[in-house]
């Protein structure tokens, strides 16, 4: 081959790369909500320090996937706790960080995620073949935090109700926020910049900061979490919780996530 053609067709495969990379891109930003689907008026979460720009409520669970006041104070609370103890949580491993504080946090959009209910209709947490293909090429998530699209996005059920009716913050919810915390933070405190990133270090670092947290059971499945949220959960599950370890599957290529069981 001429060093002319050989020129050429390395142009050619940078070309190829490029546009492969362009398309990538573009199917990534397919996951991030539409101007028709974003909330009106985002919703501050002052702990946080996020703002919620998208809620799609589950119409089986309507009350427990609205956003009422009490939905946000739970999720406000949440950040709360966890971002007051990860400082102390990253000595207690022995991980440095870049920053004292978190750069620019991401945005939120509440989408249904259980999937014997509506959690693979379009627009939906677990909507792999389409919009999520790109992000999250795998089946199912409770949550999935986006690094570069600097977008989180978590279940939609804050609330649960208990064995009176009455609706209270439903711990499993509370157990994907706090595990996609860690993601963010690790992240945005530049945890990964000092020593380098691994996938698999981050997932464990998110499951070590739930315990951490003092959530010790596991992530579930969407035929446990719907018997949760109808009062029917089978006792052996329930007596099992506080000690077995989930086992999730290989993360995603693309998203840090809170795998189904």
């Amino acid at each position: 081959m001429s060093a002319n053609a050989a020129r050429i067709s390395r142009i050619a495969r940078l070309l190829a790369c490029m546009t492969l990379a362009l398309v990538a891109l573009v199917a990534s930003f397919d996951a991030l909500p539409r101007p028709d689907e974003r909330l009106s008026q985002p919703i501050w979460l002052p702990h946080c320090g996020m703002r919620i720009v998208e809620w799609r409520s589950t119409a089986a669970l309507r009350t427990e996937t609205a956003p009422t006041d009490q939905a946000l104070a739970i999720m406000d609370d949440t950040c709360r706790d966890a971002f007051d103890r990860y400082g102390e949580f990253l000595r207690s491993k022995k991980l440095p960080r870049l920053h004292a504080q978190p750069d620019i946090l991401p945005a939120i959009s509440m989408l249904p995620g259980n999937t014997l209910l509506d959690g693979k209709s379009g627009r939906a947490l677990n909507d792999v073949p389409s919009r999520f293909e790109a992000v999250a090429p795998g089946c199912c998530y409770w949550g999935l935090y986006v690094d570069s699209l600097n977008h989180l996005f978590l279940r939609n059920d804050p609330l649960i109700k208990d064995a009176d009716g009455a609706l209270v913050a439903n711990p499993r919810f509370v157990r994907t926020l706090t595990h996609e915390i860690s993601h963010v933070l690790s992240s945005r405190l530049g945890v990964w910049d000092v020593v380098g990133y691994d996938r698999q270090r981050d997932e464990d670092l998110a499951e070590e900061f739930v315990a951490y947290m003092g959530m010790r059971f596991p992530a579930e499945s969407s035929a446990e979490d719907l018997a949760y949220h109808r009062g029917r959960i089978p006792r052996a599950v329930a007596a099992n919780e506080a000690h077995a370890r989930p086992q999730p599957p290989l993360p995603s290529a693309s998203a840090n996530t809170s795998p189904q069981r």
